[in-house]
């Protein structure tokens, strides 16, 4: 009896006799297949719940002291029912500073990664076709960590191991090499060396299973656990997760890091995927829904423009480091890309802001031979040294006891059809925002109003009463007749500037402002500069001088502490007021100002 008549007689009951007599023996024998029916579906239903039961292997187990060192897993042995081939390999490396380096490779069916449990769980490489997720590095082979002085080079012996297309950095801390604070073993303030991008990276797993679905999708999960624990320090747990479907283009990295101590515990997590060739080369292009974009540290103007399109490999050129934050879409999920420069290859990352709000492109555009690779790193801060990342609150915590969860999922693309259509999902997730790019590296430490002040050669003293308080609104016209209204700038920063054309500091200061106008967005600052002349006198010199900031003219009386005529017997113009983005007067300068002290007074923080 075929399975759909059963369970259409268990639902409908047993054919019933139409034309005739009632058919007794007919429906006691009914009744008794019905009865049979039941017991064959019962009997399936525990069948096929314990089918759905998946596969599981433990290959590292510290505590229980298990440890398989070689395993071969394939579709035919776990999963007989699967329409794609797939397997998974594990075996140990030997010879030079790869002995002893446990390696787990799996095969979905199209694409193939593998898995590194005696480095923090990092993944070597992924690989579909002739697209490379990874990079060639100078150092070769994968280094045990045994082979591995992190504090070598001043803190930069982590480069030592470094060539996997993605690693871990973290936990305690990450970012740039260098000291911070911590409390000793007796509750004391004391100094600790940092080093590069910490310790999880260089730090066997001491759990290891693999675990497969037995019913579609047919899962394939590689798990590790990796301890970060210390006595009188952190006790972090990783559990780290990397997942596929057979015959995917996909995969998924799920991790989830907890404090395992009764007090509160600082953390941080950066992954580090790096890409070389064929993904890297002249003319690819990052794609990304930016936010903002800060360069690391200094760079030329033109570098900061094109920051993300890469060049040719060129011997000698530093490597590049810019700061991200990305918008995303109303479930805060975001994604970025990395396309080749003929628009048919490319990787996709998607993840959450609420998760790793911020994101760190690395350019290293050496020659190939010195590792010509970038890097595209999600992560819950930017890589520099955790005494800085705290003052700017990048520094998460974990409540004892807490864990938090990381969910990236990546996916290949081949064909200009698969990355222009990945390319328009970030295109909606942008939906006509902006990208603000800061030509000013990110800073390094809060500036706060008052020490600006007290740094200050000059500023308005007569205003200080008005400090903190909110700036009379008014209405002005500009050049071309358009209508400027103050408190239609809220949310931004204001810098008006009270001047006249006869006044030789203020015409000295038109450079600087305009200056100002080229590296500082709109979206940071308006400059609005306030002149009560004649039209056309003003035009004049705007013209001449090439003013491409916002000129308005004063043609009745402004609002106090406003106003040239007033500014200009009082304290003597030029004058500049800064507004912040709530419309309350933050300081105000009178005399010279370049837009060096500009911008370090819109970075100033009201002290608090």
């Amino acid at each position: 009896m075929r399975f759909a008549t059963i369970k259409r007689w268990l639902c409908n009951g047993p054919p019933k006799v139409a034309i005739g007599k009632p058919n007794r023996k007919f429906a006691e024998k009914g009744g008794e297949m019905l009865r049979w029916a039941s017991i064959i579906l019962l009997t399936l239903g525990i069948s096929s719940t314990h089918a759905a039961e998946p596969f599981s292997v433990v290959l590292t187990d510290v505590e229980q002291n298990i440890y398989k060192e070689t395993l071969h897993l394939t579709s035919s042995d776990i999963t007989p029912d699967c329409p794609v081939q797939w397997s998974v390999r594990k075996h140990v490396l030997h010879g030079g500073k790869q002995e002893g380096v446990e390696v787990i490779e799996v095969d979905n069916g199209k694409l193939q990664f593998t898995v590194v449990p005696t480095r923090g769980m990092s993944v070597q490489q992924v690989s579909m076709g002739d697209l490379r997720l990874g990079w060639d590095s100078p150092v070769k082979g994968l280094v045990h960590p045994k082979f591995i002085n992190l504090h070598t080079r001043q803190g930069l012996g982590w480069l030592e191991g470094f060539n996997e297309w993605m690693v871990r950095c973290g936990l305690e801390f990450f970012g740039g090499p260098g000291t911070d604070e911590f409390t000793d073993n007796i509750g004391n303030k004391a100094q600790m060396d940092l080093t590069l991008h910490g310790k999880i990276g260089n730090t066997p797993a001491s759990q290891v299973e693999i675990t497969v679905e037995k019913q579609a999708p047919f899962r394939i999960r590689i798990r590790g656990r990796v301890d970060e624990a210390i006595l009188h320090g952190p006790k972090l747990e990783l559990w780290s997760e990397i997942s596929t479907e057979p015959g995917s283009n996909t995969f998924q990295i799920s991790d989830k890091i907890t404090n395992h101590s009764a007090v509160e515990q600082e953390f941080g997590i950066l992954y580090h995927a790096n890409y070389g060739t064929p993904l890297m080369e002249k003319g690819a292009k990052f794609v990304a829904p930016a936010r903002e974009v800060t360069p690391i540290n200094e760079y030329p103007a033109s570098d900061i423009s094109s920051y993300n399109i890469y060049r040719a490999p060129t011997p000698g050129i530093p490597e590049q480091v810019f700061c991200l934050q990305l918008w995303a879409d109303k479930n805060d999920r975001t994604k970025v890309m990395l396309h080749n420069a003929a628009g048919n290859k490319a990787v996709s990352i998607a993840f959450s802001i609420k998760q790793l709000p911020f994101f760190t492109l690395w350019k290293n555009p050496v020659a190939l031979e010195d590792g010509y690779v970038t890097g595209l790193e999600p992560g819950t801060g930017f890589p520099r040294n955790r005494s800085i990342e705290r003052v700017f609150g990048r520094v998460p915590k974990l409540a004892p006891h807490q864990s938090r969860l990381f969910t990236i999922d990546f996916a290949l693309h081949t064909g200009k059809g698969q990355v222009k259509s990945a390319a328009n999902e970030i295109t909606k997730i942008q939906s006509g925002r902006k990208t603000r790019i800061n030509t000013d590296p990110l800073p390094t430490e809060k500036v706060n109003l008052k020490d600006v002040i007290e740094a200050a050669t000059k500023w308005g003293p007569s205003y200080t009463s008005w400090y903190g308080k909110p700036a009379p609104d008014f209405t002005l016209t500009d050049m071309a007749g358009k209508k400027h209204k103050l408190s239609d700038y809220r949310g931004k920063n204001v810098l008006i500037v009270f001047w006249t054309t006869w006044c030789p500091p203020c015409r000295l200061e038109i450079p600087h402002l305009i200056e100002l106008r080229k590296t500082v967005s709109e979206d940071e600052l308006i400059v609005l500069a306030i002149s009560n002349e004649k039209r056309d006198l003003v035009k004049k010199i705007v013209d001449e001088v090439g003013i491409n900031y916002t000129v308005l003219l004063e043609t009745g009386d402004m609002p106090e502490p406003f106003g040239v005529l007033r500014i200009f017997r009082s304290n003597g113009i030029p004058c500049s007021f800064y507004i912040d983005p709530e419309g309350k007067i933050k300081l105000a300068t009178s005399g010279l100002t370049s837009s060096k002290e500009i911008k370090a007074i819109l970075k100033a923080e009201q002290p608090k």
